[in-house]
């Protein structure tokens, strides 16, 4: 009898050797969620975010969704990982901004947002995109 293989296992958290910080796909969520609200509420106080947060706060939204729909159920393991029924359909997307499933993803690749899984939405990003259309018009 033989025993089933391990899975690959992410490098642990580490310094990089030009300063940067590499973290592991499961540890993003329990990051993430908590440096948003605090970026909300920055925000909402009239602060302003840098653009090298918001694009390393994008990267680890990405990095979290990515592990969390990942088919290998095995891989989710955090504990913070949020119920993903809060992620916006296409079809839904499509609907709020009143255009085709294919429109909206055109527009989504225009405005510079990725979906998460095959056919679902940030519900931050769906916000994001209904705003700058609402603007546009």
């Amino acid at each position: 009898m033989t025993a089933s293989p391990e899975p690959p296992q992410a490098p642990p958290p580490a310094v990089l050797d030009d300063g940067g910080v590499y973290l592991p796909p499961s540890v993003a969520y329990a990051l993430w969620e908590p440096l948003r609200k605090l970026l909300a509420r920055h925000r909402a106080d009239g602060g302003h975010v840098r653009p090298e947060v918001a694009a390393a706060m994008d990267a680890l939204r990405s990095s979290a969704y990515g592990h969390m729909c990942d088919s290998e159920q095995v891989k989710r393991t955090s504990r913070d990982d949020p119920d993903r029924t809060d992620l916006v359909t296409t079809g839904a997307l499509a609907a709020r901004l009143g255009v085709t499933g294919f429109h909206a993803r055109r527009l989504a690749a225009a405005a510079g947002i990725t979906r998460v899984a095959h056919g679902r939405w940030a519900p931050e990003d769906a916000d994001r995109l209904a705003n700058l259309r609402r603007t546009r018009r």
